[in-house]
């Protein structure tokens, strides 16, 4: 029932969606000064939501609250959070999302020796249940020559407390673990691993923010629409992290 509830309530948490909202709502009332506040509101919330200066701003305080990894120390285990492709049945082929980088951030230190082994964490987002990710990662891990016994799979999970349940499962108690995910994302992940007992060192991928040309005029005063769904990223991780730390996951 969480899972189903966290689908639908996510799908709220565009901002785009609020637009909407606020556009309808001036559509269906017949008081003047009403219309033109929903059709105000909804005009703010579209210029705020999609300026690309303050999403970057707020953004950094997020992401940067795990350094960037740097280090040239060696992991017996990179954990690869998934949620970052689906099989195209039709092409025959694995299909990327923006944030693969979680995983094609890892290939270069598996392939240098800095990981030995490479643990995907991810079974079915979806509420049919069907396309288990880890076992197409699997082929593609594979076609790219990372070696069967180097391979950890978690099948079973379906969101981030699973991931780090069921990942930690199939870790050993002395090994050195590197977490990859998404810079939005790494501290509900860090968060769910620490409550179960585990200290990985953190690898954040995927970043969003940036330092350079930040106040360019472009950022300053261009909407952009890409913005937009960044924010429904960032909404998602801060609900989702006080939502996880009221059912105890974090």
């Amino acid at each position: 029932m969480f899972f189903i509830l966290s689908k639908v309530f996510s799908f709220a948490l565009q901002p785009l969606i609020w637009v909407l909202v606020l556009l309808v709502l001036s559509l269906s009332t017949k008081v003047e000064k009403r219309k033109k506040r929903y059709r105000i509101g909804s005009l703010v919330v579209l210029l705020f939501f999609s300026n690309q200066f303050v999403f970057n701003e707020v953004s950094r305080l997020w992401e940067n609250q795990f350094p960037a990894f740097t280090t040239s120390e060696k992991y017996d285990v990179a954990v690869v959070l998934g949620g970052i492709s689906s099989y195209d049945k039709i092409h025959q082929q694995t299909a990327f999302y923006g944030n693969s980088e979680r995983l094609m951030n890892v290939l270069p230190l598996y392939k240098s020796g800095q990981v030995k082994k490479i643990l995907f964490a991810g079974g079915s987002g979806r509420l049919d249940k069907q396309n288990v990710e880890a076992l197409h990662i699997e082929k593609y891990l594979l076609s790219l020559g990372v070696k069967q016994e180097d391979i950890l799979l978690d099948t079973k999970s379906r969101n981030t407390y699973e991931n780090a349940k069921f990942a930690i499962e199939l870790l050993s108690k002395n090994e050195k673990v590197l977490l990859s995910t998404s810079a939005t994302h790494m501290p509900r992940s860090m968060a769910c691993f620490r409550k179960l007992g585990a200290s990985p060192t953190a690898f954040p991928v995927d970043y969003v923010s940036y330092e350079a040309d930040r106040f360019t005029l472009n950022n300053l005063i261009l909407p952009s629409p890409q913005v937009l769904n960044y924010w429904y990223w960032l909404l998602h991780e801060w609900v989702g992290i006080y939502t996880y730390k009221v059912k105890g996951y974090c």
